[in-house]
């Protein structure tokens, strides 16, 4: 029987997915642990794991992320993913490692399956094989490693796989890592250094490449071609959770049955603490429109929001599940579980957000044809207003969305990684 040891960040976006692989293990016979955040101890014994809490000092509430780590909300969209990847990622990669040492000592773990921003993960892969157990990498967001066929992760640009594009990637590459990331990149030398005595094996987003796996939640339709890393990628679509079976349907369900278009609005369960930046504005852009506006704040109380309008209902959480098969466009800050239930329901996309990795999300939606990308965060309502009109009016968004939903269909996440899992164990 495979021992298996699951690591994440303590974000509520990067757990759901590692809690379903694990339950997905624990039902085909794995023996599965999770080693992750306090608040999440309740959600993984429900799914049938043993927990273990990260320590005190790389454990942290998402919902309260200013108060952990003071001055990242005051940051403008770039330097905040900096900051985030200095201080959330690289500077508490020692303490993870340690952590994820004594859960695998603990549950005599054969096998670590990490996802790609638990940096704890980074020591393993400068260790033998022989001594380390069998390292997996679950990306729960857009493929963030170096390649020659694409441009730094982080601001959104397309690929580009010409001669020229490949020279263009290159510079751009070696800048973003001798420059932007290189202090990022120095606090996780230095943190690995404490624990290992040796240097990283890699760059600190490389290290997925160097797992004895990769599981890509999307399909290779929604994601960037890479002809130097594409063997080593498994593609196996997103991980959504299942609607509540006891969910009340609200008063304002009938509303659905309108002719109009109906529009979703949200900024996520992360990004939301400002409902100015994209929920208020899209509130305003189609205050007297044709449409109905669904306001999803994502867990924020409703009279946070200070624009209303008669076609607008607001609530604090909707199963996407249930709600997205009576929605034609959905405005996103672009976050990554967000979209990919817009796109397996074959709902277009209007995105617009630059924090974390919403401007590589953007910038993939619109390569993909099933969506408009707003190159800002803090859209003006005019912005959001010709988006939404652009996507209502050509069919071909509607036609690729449905497209990618066809494609997503094909795909079964906890089924594939967890027969992959087992295979390999059971080979060992």
């Amino acid at each position: 029987m495979a021992r298996i040891l699951l690591c994440s960040a303590p974000l509520t976006g990067h757990v759901a997915p590692m809690l379903a692989i694990g339950s997905r293990l624990a039902e085909d016979g794995a023996d599965v642990a999770i080693l992750t955040g306090t608040r999440f101890e309740d959600r993984a014994l429900r799914a049938g794991l043993r927990f273990h809490a990260l320590p005190p000092t790389c454990d942290y509430d998402d919902t309260k992320l200013g108060e952990r780590f003071p001055g990242r909300e005051r940051r403008p969209a770039f330097l905040r993913s900096l900051f985030d990847a200095e201080q959330m990622f690289a500077n508490l990669l020692a303490d993870q490692y340690h952590a994820v040492a004594k859960a695998v000592e603990a549950e005599g773990a054969d096998t670590v399956i990490a996802e790609n921003l638990f940096m704890g993960a980074l020591p393993l892969i400068g260790s033998e094989l022989d001594v380390r157990p069998k390292l997996f990498a679950v990306c729960v967001s857009p493929l963030m490693s170096t390649s020659v066929d694409t441009a730094p992760f982080g601001p959104g640009l397309p690929p580009s796989t010409g001669p020229l594009g490949r020279v263009r990637n290159r510079a751009l590459n070696a800048g973003a890592r001798s420059i932007v990331m290189r202090r990022a990149q120095a606090i996780a030398t230095r943190r690995t250094r404490e624990v290992i005595g040796e240097d990283p094996a890699c760059f600190l987003l490389d290290w997925p490449l160097h797992a004895d796996d990769v599981f890509v939640l999307t399909t290779p339709a929604f994601e960037y071609p890479r002809t130097d890393v594409g063997d080593r990628l498994s593609f196996v679509g997103p991980i959504l959770p299942a609607a509540p079976r006891d969910w009340p349907t609200p008063p304002w369900w009938d509303r659905l049955g309108t002719d109009r278009p109906v529009v979703l609005v949200t900024q996520g369960t992360l990004d939301n603490h400002d409902l100015g930046t994209l929920i208020e504005p899209t509130v305003d852009a189609l205050a007297d429109s044709d449409t109905l506006v669904v306001v999803a704040t994502g867990g924020r109380p409703v009279d946070s929001l200070r624009r209303t309008a008669a076609n607008v209902v607001v609530t604090e959480f909707v199963p996407f599940s249930l709600l997205l098969p009576h929605v034609d466009v959905m405005v996103t800050n672009g976050g990554w579980g967000g979209v990919h239930f817009a796109l397996s329901h074959g709902v277009p996309l209007v995105v617009a957000g630059s924090t974390e990795d919403k401007a590589e999300i953007g910038a993939r939606v619109a390569r993909s044809g099933a969506g408009v990308r707003i190159r800002s965060g803090s859209p003006s309502p005019a912005a959001v207003r010709r988006a939404v009109t652009e996507v209502l009016a050509d069919t071909r968004y509607g036609v690729r969305a449905r497209a990618l939903a066809d494609d997503l269909a094909c795909h079964d996440a906890t089924k594939s990684i967890s027969r992959r899992v087992r295979e390999v164990a059971a080979s060992t």
